[in-house]
Protein backbone atom coordinates (compact mmCIF):
# COMPACT_ATOMS: atom_id res chain seq x y z
CA UNK A 1 0.00 0.00 0.00
CA UNK A 2 1.15 3.64 -0.54
CA UNK A 3 0.37 7.31 -0.98
CA UNK A 4 0.80 9.05 -3.95
CA UNK A 5 2.61 12.78 -3.72
CA UNK A 6 2.86 15.47 -6.24
CA UNK A 7 5.38 18.21 -4.89
CA UNK A 8 5.21 21.74 -7.12
CA UNK A 9 5.12 19.42 -10.08
CA UNK A 10 6.00 21.02 -13.65
CA UNK A 11 5.85 19.49 -17.12
CA UNK A 12 6.81 21.46 -20.18
CA UNK A 13 7.08 20.32 -23.88
CA UNK A 14 8.89 23.36 -25.52
CA UNK A 15 6.92 26.68 -24.98
CA UNK A 16 3.65 23.99 -23.59
CA UNK A 17 3.20 24.14 -19.94
CA UNK A 18 1.15 20.95 -19.91
CA UNK A 19 1.33 20.48 -15.96
CA UNK A 20 1.71 23.78 -13.85
CA UNK A 21 3.13 24.04 -10.05
CA UNK A 22 0.83 20.46 -9.67
CA UNK A 23 0.38 19.93 -5.43
CA UNK A 24 -1.67 17.35 -4.35
CA UNK A 25 -1.42 13.83 -2.09
CA UNK A 26 -3.16 10.79 -3.20
CA UNK A 27 -3.98 9.11 0.20
CA UNK A 28 -3.28 5.08 1.15
CA UNK A 29 -6.14 3.05 -0.64
CA UNK A 30 -7.67 5.40 -1.89
CA UNK A 31 -9.60 5.93 -5.32
CA UNK A 32 -9.00 9.72 -6.67
CA UNK A 33 -10.02 10.56 -10.29
CA UNK A 34 -8.17 13.10 -12.31
CA UNK A 35 -10.98 14.76 -14.34
CA UNK A 36 -10.87 17.37 -17.08
CA UNK A 37 -11.51 18.45 -20.58
CA UNK A 38 -9.04 17.26 -23.23
CA UNK A 39 -5.62 18.60 -23.35
CA UNK A 40 -5.59 19.47 -19.22
CA UNK A 41 -2.64 17.35 -18.33
CA UNK A 42 -4.56 15.01 -16.31
CA UNK A 43 -2.72 12.11 -18.56
CA UNK A 44 0.28 13.75 -18.59
CA UNK A 45 0.35 13.95 -14.82
CA UNK A 46 -0.75 10.05 -15.06
CA UNK A 47 2.04 9.26 -17.27
CA UNK A 48 4.55 11.12 -14.31
CA UNK A 49 3.46 8.79 -12.10
CA UNK A 50 3.93 5.85 -13.98
CA UNK A 51 7.87 7.35 -15.20
CA UNK A 52 6.57 7.18 -18.74
CA UNK A 53 7.29 11.31 -19.16
CA UNK A 54 9.82 13.16 -17.40
CA UNK A 55 8.43 15.77 -15.21
CA UNK A 56 10.26 19.09 -15.78
CA UNK A 57 10.50 20.39 -11.86
CA UNK A 58 9.32 19.17 -8.43
CA UNK A 59 9.11 15.85 -7.34
CA UNK A 60 6.93 12.96 -7.46
CA UNK A 61 6.87 10.03 -4.29
CA UNK A 62 5.18 7.14 -3.88
CA UNK A 63 4.95 6.42 -0.22
CA UNK A 64 8.16 7.82 1.05
CA UNK A 65 10.06 7.00 -2.05
CA UNK A 66 11.05 9.72 -4.65
CA UNK A 67 10.63 8.17 -7.90
CA UNK A 68 12.18 10.74 -10.04
CA UNK A 69 14.89 9.21 -11.24
CA UNK A 70 13.13 5.35 -10.44
CA UNK A 71 12.58 3.59 -13.87
CA UNK A 72 8.94 2.72 -14.67
CA UNK A 73 9.37 -1.00 -14.03
CA UNK A 74 10.71 -0.40 -10.67
CA UNK A 75 8.17 2.00 -9.12
CA UNK A 76 5.64 -0.74 -7.93
CA UNK A 77 3.10 0.45 -10.05
CA UNK A 78 0.52 -1.38 -13.08
CA UNK A 79 -1.12 0.57 -15.78
CA UNK A 80 -4.28 0.01 -17.49
CA UNK A 81 -4.31 1.99 -20.95
CA UNK A 82 -7.37 3.38 -23.05
CA UNK A 83 -6.58 1.42 -25.85
CA UNK A 84 -6.03 -1.85 -23.62
CA UNK A 85 -2.76 -2.75 -25.59
CA UNK A 86 -2.87 -6.47 -25.22
CA UNK A 87 -0.52 -8.84 -27.49
CA UNK A 88 -3.13 -9.89 -30.19
CA UNK A 89 -0.75 -13.21 -30.95
CA UNK A 90 -1.56 -14.37 -27.10
CA UNK A 91 -4.26 -15.85 -25.42
CA UNK A 92 -5.91 -14.22 -22.22
CA UNK A 93 -3.68 -16.34 -20.42
CA UNK A 94 -1.00 -15.47 -21.46
CA UNK A 95 -1.40 -12.02 -21.68
CA UNK A 96 -2.46 -11.55 -17.91
CA UNK A 97 0.85 -13.88 -17.21
CA UNK A 98 3.34 -12.40 -19.35
CA UNK A 99 4.87 -9.81 -16.86
CA UNK A 100 4.88 -11.80 -14.28
CA UNK A 101 6.95 -14.64 -16.39
CA UNK A 102 9.35 -11.49 -17.93
CA UNK A 103 10.32 -10.97 -13.60
CA UNK A 104 10.95 -14.68 -13.27
CA UNK A 105 8.01 -15.42 -10.93
CA UNK A 106 7.54 -19.24 -10.17
CA UNK A 107 4.96 -21.07 -12.11
CA UNK A 108 2.94 -22.10 -9.24
CA UNK A 109 2.61 -18.08 -8.14
CA UNK A 110 1.26 -17.02 -12.00
CA UNK A 111 -1.25 -19.81 -11.86
CA UNK A 112 -2.89 -18.42 -8.84
CA UNK A 113 -2.74 -15.03 -9.77
CA UNK A 114 -4.22 -15.37 -12.88
CA UNK A 115 -6.83 -17.92 -11.44
CA UNK A 116 -7.62 -15.27 -8.88
CA UNK A 117 -7.67 -12.38 -11.04
CA UNK A 118 -10.14 -14.64 -13.68
CA UNK A 119 -12.58 -15.15 -10.60
CA UNK A 120 -12.55 -11.62 -9.26
CA UNK A 121 -13.09 -10.35 -13.15
CA UNK A 122 -15.88 -13.02 -14.78
CA UNK A 123 -13.06 -14.23 -17.18
CA UNK A 124 -12.14 -17.36 -16.11
CA UNK A 125 -13.49 -19.15 -18.97
CA UNK A 126 -11.66 -17.26 -21.62
CA UNK A 127 -8.45 -18.45 -20.82
CA UNK A 128 -7.94 -19.59 -24.22
CA UNK A 129 -9.09 -17.13 -26.30
CA UNK A 130 -7.20 -14.50 -28.35
CA UNK A 131 -7.84 -10.48 -28.24
CA UNK A 132 -9.87 -11.04 -31.39
CA UNK A 133 -12.09 -13.18 -29.83
CA UNK A 134 -13.25 -10.83 -27.17
CA UNK A 135 -15.89 -8.05 -26.69
CA UNK A 136 -14.98 -4.43 -25.55
CA UNK A 137 -15.97 -5.12 -22.74
CA UNK A 138 -14.00 -8.59 -21.93
CA UNK A 139 -10.71 -7.25 -23.39
CA UNK A 140 -10.91 -4.27 -20.97
CA UNK A 141 -11.23 -6.70 -18.34
CA UNK A 142 -8.32 -8.48 -19.52
CA UNK A 143 -6.56 -5.37 -19.37
CA UNK A 144 -7.32 -4.43 -15.92
CA UNK A 145 -6.58 -8.31 -15.14
CA UNK A 146 -3.22 -8.01 -16.05
CA UNK A 147 -2.63 -5.14 -13.49
CA UNK A 148 -4.44 -6.90 -11.23
CA UNK A 149 -1.71 -9.79 -11.27
CA UNK A 150 0.92 -7.10 -10.81
CA UNK A 151 -0.31 -7.06 -7.63
CA UNK A 152 1.30 -3.32 -7.42
CA UNK A 153 1.34 -0.59 -4.62
CA UNK A 154 -0.46 1.58 -7.05
CA UNK A 155 -2.87 0.91 -10.13
CA UNK A 156 -3.25 4.03 -12.85
CA UNK A 157 -5.97 3.97 -14.84
CA UNK A 158 -6.11 5.71 -18.50
CA UNK A 159 -9.62 6.42 -19.65
CA UNK A 160 -10.41 2.90 -19.87
CA UNK A 161 -14.26 2.83 -20.02
CA UNK A 162 -13.57 5.49 -23.27
CA UNK A 163 -13.70 2.62 -26.05
CA UNK A 164 -17.14 0.99 -24.85
CA UNK A 165 -20.75 1.65 -25.69
CA UNK A 166 -22.95 3.62 -22.94
CA UNK A 167 -24.23 0.30 -21.50
CA UNK A 168 -21.33 -1.12 -20.94
CA UNK A 169 -19.62 1.94 -19.57
CA UNK A 170 -22.12 1.93 -16.67
CA UNK A 171 -21.54 -1.91 -16.29
CA UNK A 172 -18.07 -2.04 -16.28
CA UNK A 173 -17.89 1.11 -13.92
CA UNK A 174 -19.40 -0.68 -11.52
CA UNK A 175 -17.30 -3.51 -11.57
CA UNK A 176 -14.66 -1.33 -11.18
CA UNK A 177 -15.60 -0.07 -7.88
CA UNK A 178 -16.70 -3.69 -6.83
CA UNK A 179 -12.88 -4.67 -7.65
CA UNK A 180 -11.63 -1.78 -5.73
CA UNK A 181 -13.88 -2.15 -2.49
CA UNK A 182 -12.15 -5.75 -2.30
CA UNK A 183 -8.73 -5.06 -3.50
CA UNK A 184 -8.11 -1.69 -1.71
CA UNK A 185 -5.14 -0.71 -3.31
CA UNK A 186 -4.08 3.09 -4.30
CA UNK A 187 -5.65 3.82 -7.65
CA UNK A 188 -5.64 6.56 -9.72
CA UNK A 189 -7.78 6.98 -12.37
CA UNK A 190 -7.84 9.62 -15.50
CA UNK A 191 -11.14 10.37 -17.37
CA UNK A 192 -13.03 13.70 -19.21
CA UNK A 193 -16.24 12.10 -17.89
CA UNK A 194 -17.53 14.00 -15.22
CA UNK A 195 -20.54 11.43 -14.32
CA UNK A 196 -17.22 8.60 -14.67
CA UNK A 197 -15.79 10.76 -11.71
CA UNK A 198 -18.39 11.37 -9.32
CA UNK A 199 -19.83 7.73 -9.64
CA UNK A 200 -16.61 6.05 -8.61
CA UNK A 201 -13.92 8.66 -7.33
CA UNK A 202 -13.43 9.33 -3.16
CA UNK A 203 -12.04 12.63 -4.12
CA UNK A 204 -11.86 14.26 -7.30
CA UNK A 205 -9.00 16.62 -8.96
CA UNK A 206 -10.65 18.75 -11.46
CA UNK A 207 -8.05 20.15 -14.24
CA UNK A 208 -7.81 22.55 -16.34
CA UNK A 209 -5.13 23.93 -18.34
CA UNK A 210 -2.48 22.13 -16.35
CA UNK A 211 -3.63 23.84 -13.28
CA UNK A 212 -5.56 22.31 -10.50
CA UNK A 213 -8.78 23.65 -10.24
CA UNK A 214 -9.97 22.15 -6.83
CA UNK A 215 -9.81 18.74 -4.96
CA UNK A 216 -12.45 17.30 -2.73
CA UNK A 217 -15.14 15.12 -2.52
CA UNK A 218 -17.92 14.52 -5.13
CA UNK A 219 -20.38 15.44 -2.62
CA UNK A 220 -18.20 19.23 -1.84
CA UNK A 221 -17.51 19.90 -5.83
CA UNK A 222 -21.03 19.69 -6.70
CA UNK A 223 -22.40 21.78 -3.77
CA UNK A 224 -19.48 24.03 -3.13
CA UNK A 225 -17.66 25.04 -6.26
CA UNK A 226 -14.16 26.28 -6.22
CA UNK A 227 -14.77 28.42 -9.44
CA UNK A 228 -17.13 29.07 -12.55
CA UNK A 229 -15.31 26.47 -14.29
CA UNK A 230 -15.71 23.77 -11.86
CA UNK A 231 -19.24 25.21 -11.20
CA UNK A 232 -20.03 24.64 -14.94
CA UNK A 233 -17.97 21.29 -15.73
CA UNK A 234 -19.53 19.02 -12.55
CA UNK A 235 -23.11 18.77 -12.62
CA UNK A 236 -25.14 17.34 -15.71
CA UNK A 237 -26.80 18.92 -17.23
CA UNK A 238 -24.62 21.70 -16.67
CA UNK A 239 -25.03 25.15 -13.98
CA UNK A 240 -27.11 28.04 -15.39
CA UNK A 241 -25.24 30.89 -15.11
CA UNK A 242 -26.99 34.55 -15.02
CA UNK A 243 -24.52 37.82 -15.00
CA UNK A 244 -25.60 40.29 -12.29
CA UNK A 245 -24.40 42.99 -10.38
CA UNK A 246 -24.74 43.19 -6.84
CA UNK A 247 -27.03 46.28 -5.38
CA UNK A 248 -28.77 46.51 -1.93
CA UNK A 249 -26.46 47.77 1.49
CA UNK A 250 -23.98 45.77 3.44
CA UNK A 251 -26.23 43.90 5.66
CA UNK A 252 -28.70 42.95 2.46
CA UNK A 253 -26.82 42.58 -0.60
CA UNK A 254 -28.72 41.78 -3.58
CA UNK A 255 -27.37 40.46 -6.98
CA UNK A 256 -29.84 41.94 -9.88
CA UNK A 257 -29.56 40.02 -13.04
CA UNK A 258 -32.26 41.92 -14.68
CA UNK A 259 -34.64 39.52 -14.73
CA UNK A 260 -34.51 38.86 -11.33
CA UNK A 261 -32.85 40.25 -7.96
CA UNK A 262 -31.84 37.36 -5.39
CA UNK A 263 -31.05 38.37 -1.94
CA UNK A 264 -27.63 36.96 -1.59
CA UNK A 265 -26.63 37.62 2.08
CA UNK A 266 -23.27 34.75 2.12
CA UNK A 267 -21.58 36.77 0.04
CA UNK A 268 -22.11 39.73 2.47
CA UNK A 269 -21.16 43.47 2.14
CA UNK A 270 -17.45 42.64 0.63
CA UNK A 271 -19.15 42.47 -2.68
CA UNK A 272 -21.10 45.32 -3.04
CA UNK A 273 -20.98 47.04 -6.39
CA UNK A 274 -19.51 44.03 -8.11
CA UNK A 275 -20.30 41.98 -11.23
CA UNK A 276 -20.81 38.52 -10.10
CA UNK A 277 -22.35 35.53 -12.09
CA UNK A 278 -25.47 34.08 -10.35
CA UNK A 279 -25.48 29.93 -10.91
CA UNK A 280 -27.87 27.59 -10.22
CA UNK A 281 -28.19 23.78 -10.95
CA UNK A 282 -30.73 22.15 -13.54
CA UNK A 283 -32.42 20.25 -10.45
CA UNK A 284 -32.64 23.33 -8.06
CA UNK A 285 -35.65 24.81 -10.12
CA UNK A 286 -39.14 23.50 -9.59
CA UNK A 287 -42.04 24.26 -11.09
CA UNK A 288 -44.11 26.20 -8.73
CA UNK A 289 -47.38 24.40 -9.83
CA UNK A 290 -46.49 21.57 -8.25
CA UNK A 291 -44.29 22.84 -5.03
CA UNK A 292 -45.00 25.14 -2.71
CA UNK A 293 -42.81 28.97 -3.28
CA UNK A 294 -41.33 28.56 -0.06
CA UNK A 295 -37.59 29.64 -0.36
CA UNK A 296 -38.05 29.51 -4.34
CA UNK A 297 -37.68 33.16 -6.08
CA UNK A 298 -40.23 32.77 -8.68
CA UNK A 299 -39.00 33.31 -12.19
CA UNK A 300 -41.76 33.49 -15.27
CA UNK A 301 -40.42 31.71 -18.73
CA UNK A 302 -41.40 30.56 -21.66
CA UNK A 303 -41.27 26.25 -22.64
CA UNK A 304 -38.94 26.50 -25.57
CA UNK A 305 -37.54 22.86 -25.17
CA UNK A 306 -39.20 19.55 -23.10
CA UNK A 307 -36.96 16.71 -23.50
CA UNK A 308 -38.46 13.74 -21.71
CA UNK A 309 -36.34 11.60 -19.92
CA UNK A 310 -38.41 9.37 -18.23
CA UNK A 311 -38.97 10.07 -14.76
CA UNK A 312 -38.14 13.64 -15.19
CA UNK A 313 -38.38 16.50 -17.90
CA UNK A 314 -35.74 18.81 -18.56
CA UNK A 315 -36.97 22.24 -19.99
CA UNK A 316 -35.13 24.58 -21.88
CA UNK A 317 -36.46 28.23 -20.48
CA UNK A 318 -36.22 31.90 -21.55
CA UNK A 319 -37.01 34.42 -19.30
CA UNK A 320 -37.87 37.86 -20.76
CA UNK A 321 -35.07 39.89 -20.11
CA UNK A 322 -32.59 37.24 -20.10
CA UNK A 323 -29.53 36.72 -22.25
CA UNK A 324 -30.17 32.99 -23.63
CA UNK A 325 -32.23 30.22 -22.25
CA UNK A 326 -31.57 28.11 -18.62
CA UNK A 327 -32.51 24.66 -17.87
CA UNK A 328 -34.85 23.59 -15.55
CA UNK A 329 -35.09 19.60 -14.40
CA UNK A 330 -38.67 19.25 -13.22
CA UNK A 331 -41.20 16.47 -12.31
CA UNK A 332 -43.31 14.26 -14.80
CA UNK A 333 -46.42 16.30 -12.79
CA UNK A 334 -45.15 19.40 -14.94
CA UNK A 335 -47.61 19.47 -18.11
CA UNK A 336 -46.74 21.91 -20.60
CA UNK A 337 -45.48 22.05 -24.09
CA UNK A 338 -43.29 24.28 -26.45
CA UNK A 339 -44.53 28.29 -26.57
CA UNK A 340 -46.17 28.01 -22.92
CA UNK A 341 -45.63 30.08 -20.43
CA UNK A 342 -44.60 28.57 -17.07
CA UNK A 343 -43.78 30.37 -13.20
CA UNK A 344 -40.65 28.57 -12.36
CA UNK A 345 -38.35 28.69 -8.49
CA UNK A 346 -35.21 29.11 -8.15
CA UNK A 347 -34.13 27.51 -4.60
CA UNK A 348 -32.49 30.84 -2.64
CA UNK A 349 -30.68 28.04 -0.52
CA UNK A 350 -28.67 26.64 -3.94
CA UNK A 351 -27.54 29.67 -5.44
CA UNK A 352 -23.93 29.88 -5.97
CA UNK A 353 -22.49 33.33 -6.49
CA UNK A 354 -19.23 33.97 -8.51
CA UNK A 355 -17.07 36.98 -9.18
CA UNK A 356 -17.45 37.95 -12.68
CA UNK A 357 -13.00 38.67 -13.38
CA UNK A 358 -11.46 36.01 -11.46
CA UNK A 359 -14.26 33.47 -11.64
CA UNK A 360 -14.02 32.34 -7.82
CA UNK A 361 -17.22 31.45 -5.38
CA UNK A 362 -17.88 34.26 -3.06
CA UNK A 363 -18.61 32.79 -0.01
Amino acid sequence: MATVTFDHVTKRFGDVVAVNDLSLEVRDEEFLVLVGPSGCGKTTALRMIAGLEEQTSGDIRIGDRVVNDVPPKDRDIAMVFQNYALYPHMNVYDNLAFGLKLRGTPRVEIDRRVAEAGEMLGIGHLMKRKPKELSGGQRQRVAVGRAIVREPAVFLMDEPLSNLDAALRIDTRAQLQKLHQRIRRTTVYVTHDQVEAMTMGDRIAVMRDGLLQQLDTPQVLHDAPANLFVAGFIGSPAMNFFPAKVVGTVDAPIADAGFFSAPVKGVAGRALGRDVVVGIRPEDIEDLSTVAQNGHLPVDGRVEVVEFLGNEFQLHLKAEGAEKTFIARVSTKTQTQPGAAIRVGFDLRKMHVFDRKSEEALR
